[in-house]
C-alpha cells in the first residue's frame, strides 16, 4: 500500500481502519521493499509479498507432517522442500531490482517446488492443486497493463497442472507412504488453496478498496478546496466544462473594499505570527459577515477586502445586502478593538454598476472582477475617512429611501474629476431593509 496512503489512513481513516481491521505485522510485511515505487504499483508489490509470506508459512504444517509420519523415511522430502521457507520469505528483496522482478521469482519458485512436490508424491496428494492459486494470482502480482506476461504464467500453470494429472501418478519408489498420509496432504493442500485464494483476493481488494475511499476522500478536500477558492457556481462550471473559458458581464453589481487603517506600521512592531494571527482573525470574522448577507468575497490584498455583491448569481437588492454588511464590518471592528485593546478601523468604499466578472489564469486560479464600477468602490475606500464608509452618489439615490447618509461632499478622484461623495451612516428607521 502506498505510504502516503498509510499516512492518510493514520489520520483521516479511523471508519477505514476499523472496517478493514488487520494485525499490524500484515501491513508491515506488505510494505517491506516498497518504498520509492509509485502508490499504484506498491499495492501491487504488497500483495506479491503478501503471498509469498503465506506460502512461507503454509510450508511449515507439511514439514512438520513428513516429521511426524516418518521422520527417517521422509528425510529427502524434509530436505527438498525446507528450503522453501526462507525461498518465499526473501520475495520483498527482489523489489529492488524492478517493478516484476519480486513476481517473476516468485513465479519460478512457486513452479518448481509445485512440481517437485508432485513428483515426490504423486496426483493423489491433491499437492497440484497448488497450480490453481498461482495462476489466479498472477494478474494481481503483474498488474493488468502486463496481461501477456500474467496470460504466460497462467498457462503455465495449466500445463503444469496437467502434466501432474498424466506424468506424476503415485510417489517416487523410494517414497513409502500409506493413503492415510496421501489423504491428509490432500485435505491439507486444497483448504490451504482455498485460503490462499481467498486471503490473496481479500487482500487485493482491500487495498483496492482503501485506495478508492482515499482517492474519494481528497476528491472531496480538492473540491472543498476548490469551492474555497471560487465561488461555488464558477466552481461548478470549471468541473462540468473543463476547458470552458469562464467570463461574465454582469448588467448590475456592488463593489465593497475595506483597508485597515495604520496596518502598516502596526504591523512593522509585531512578530510575523502576530500579523498572520490578526488578519486571520479579523478577515475570518468579515468571512462570516460576508456569508451571511450572501455575498461573494472576491479577494485579500494585503490589508485590504473585497465584496461583491449581485455575481457571480444574480441576487435582488444586492446594493442593500452590500450596504448593511459594510455597516457590520464597523460594528464587527468596534468589537475586536475591545477584544485587543487598541483601535481597530476601516476605511469602507462601496460603488454600483456594471461589471466584467471572470477566471483568470490556468494556475493558481483566481475568480477577479474588472470595471469603472471596481475602480470607482476603490476610490470610495482609498479616498475615504477611517470607520466611515463613503460611496459614490449613484449608489446614495439607489439606498437613500432606507438608508441614511451625510454628504461629505466633492472631492477629486484620480481619472474622474471630481465626485459628489456621501457616507452611509445607518439604516433609516422607518424602513424595512431585507437582504
Amino acid at each position: 500500500m502506498a505510504q502516503n496512503e498509510f499516512a492518510f489512513i493514520a489520520r483521516n481513516g479511523r471508519k477505514l481502519r476499523s472496517f478493514w481491521r488487520l494485525p499490524n505485522a500484515v501491513w508491515w510485511v506488505a510494505r517491506i521493499g516498497t518504498a520509492g515505487y509509485p502508490p499504484r504499483v506498491r499495492r501491487r508489490l504488497a500483495v506479491t509479498n503478501i503471498i509469498a509470506a503465506m506460502v512461507s508459512l503454509m510450508t511449515i504444517p507439511y514439514i512438520l507432517i513428513y516429521a511426524l509420519y516418518d521422520w527417517y523415511g521422509l528425510l529427502p522430502a524434509i530436505i527438498a522442500f525446507s528450503p522453501q521457507i526462507a525461498l518465499y520469505a526473501i520475495t520483498p528483496f527482489f523489489h529492488r531490482f524492478g517493478q516484476t522482478s519480486a513476481a517473476l521469482y516468485l513465479c519460478t519458485i512457486w513452479l518448481i517446488f509445485g512440481i517437485g512436490y508432485c513428483m515426490f508424491f504423486g496426483r493423489e496428494s491433491g499437492l497440484h492443486f497448488y497450480f490453481l492459486p498461482g495462476a489466479a494470482a498472477s494478474m494481481l502480482v503483474f498488474g493488468p497493463e502486463r496481461l501477456i506476461l500474467s496470460a504466460c504464467v497462467t498457462i503455465v500453470a495449466i500445463i503444469a497442472f496437467l502434466m501432474t494429472e498424466v506424468m506424476f501418478v503415485a510417489p517416487l519408489d523410494f517414497i513409502r507412504v500409506d493413503p492415510v498420509f496421501l489423504n491428509t496432504l490432500y485435505y491439507l493442500t486444497v483448504s490451504f488453496a482455498f485460503l490462499l485464494i481467498f486471503t490473496t483476493s481479500y487482500f487485493a481488494f482491500k487495498e483496492a478498496s482503501q485506495a478508492e475511499m482515499a482517492l474519494e476522500s481528497e476528491h472531496q478536500f480538492s473540491e472543498r478546496l476548490l469551492q474555497n477558492i471560487l465561488p461555488q457556481a464558477v466552481a461548478t462550471r470549471l468541473r462540468d466544462h473543463r476547458t470552458q473559458l469562464v467570463a461574465d458581464q454582469i448588467p448590475s453589481a456592488t463593489i465593497l473594499f475595506a483597508d485597515i487603517v495604520d496596518f502598516t506600521p502596526r504591523a512593522a512592531r509585531w512578530e510575523p505570527q502576530q500579523v498572520i494571527a490578526f488578519l486571520s482573525r479579523v478577515f475570518s470574522q468579515f468571512d462570516a459577515i460576508a456569508s451571511a448577507h450572501g455575498l461573494e468575497k472576491i479577494k485579500t490584498i494585503g490589508d485590504a477586502y473585497m465584496v461583491a455583491g449581485g455575481l457571480p448569481e444574480a441576487k435582488p437588492d444586492h446594493e442593500a445586502a452590500v450596504a448593511l454588511m459594510a455597516l457590520d464590518l464597523l460594528a464587527c471592528c468596534r468589537r475586536i478593538s475591545e477584544q485587543v485593546g487598541e483601535p481597530v478601523e476601516v476605511r469602507i468604499g462601496l460603488d454600483t454598476g456594471p461589471v466584467v466578472a471572470g477566471v483568470i489564469g490556468p494556475n493558481k486560479l483566481l475568480y477577479d472582477v474588472w470595471g469603472d464600477t471596481v475602480n470607482t468602490a476603490a476610490h470610495m475606500e482609498s479616498h475615504g475617512v477611517a470607520s466611515r464608509i463613503q460611496v459614490a452618489d449613484c449608489l446614495k439615490q439607489r439606498l437613500e429611501d432606507r438608508f441614511e447618509f451625510e454628504l461629505r461632499g466633492d472631492i477629486d478622484v484620480k481619472g474622474k474629476g471630481a465626485m459628489r461623495v456621501w457616507f452611509l451612516t445607518g439604516v433609516r428607521q422607518d424602513a424595512v431593509v431585507e437582504a
